[in-house]
């Protein structure tokens, strides 16, 4: 997907304001009302009742560039997938974000949890580009390997 901003304004939109755009009443683990955000080494969620769920743990963090997480939303950390979402200059005032989701051998029944997140991933992801300024119909998802 390409959104209108440079590389530095594509990683902030997606990292430090992530609670402005993800759509946490559908895809959130406590649902309306909780929030979501990078915190130190994790992104987690907090439920308008202060619970926690840490949804993955940060293994990069390179500003402008890339973010990789062992990711585990709702499982927990022994049953982590891997996600990573890198940004790509595209020219002077565009980027394009891609977003992998793999390593889904280590997650129980993780054909059936790698099909639902190809259901849920553009989904989300055109939240992101319309919160961006970008265009929806610019969300690809490609076939997903294990």
């Amino acid at each position: 997907m390409s959104v209108p901003h440079a590389r530095e304004q594509a990683f902030e939109g997606f990292s430090e304001l992530i609670h402005l755009w993800w759509p946490i009443a559908d895809y959130g683990v406590f649902g309306e009302g909780s929030h979501l955000e990078f915190e130190e080494r994790v992104l987690v969620e907090t439920s308008d009742r202060d619970e926690i769920e840490i949804w993955a743990d940060i293994l990069e963090w390179a500003p402008g560039v890339q973010i990789r997480l062992s990711w585990h939303r709702g499982s927990g950390p022994a049953a982590a997938s891997r996600l990573e979402v890198s940004f790509e200059a595209d020219g002077s005032e565009s980027t394009t974000v891609r977003l992998v989701h793999s390593g889904w051998q280590h997650v129980p029944a993780g054909e059936a949890a790698r099909e639902e997140y190809a259901g849920e991933w553009p989904e989300i992801l055109a939240k992101y580009a319309r919160f961006m300024g970008g265009i929806r119909s610019s969300v690809r998802v490609l076939p997903p390997g294990l």
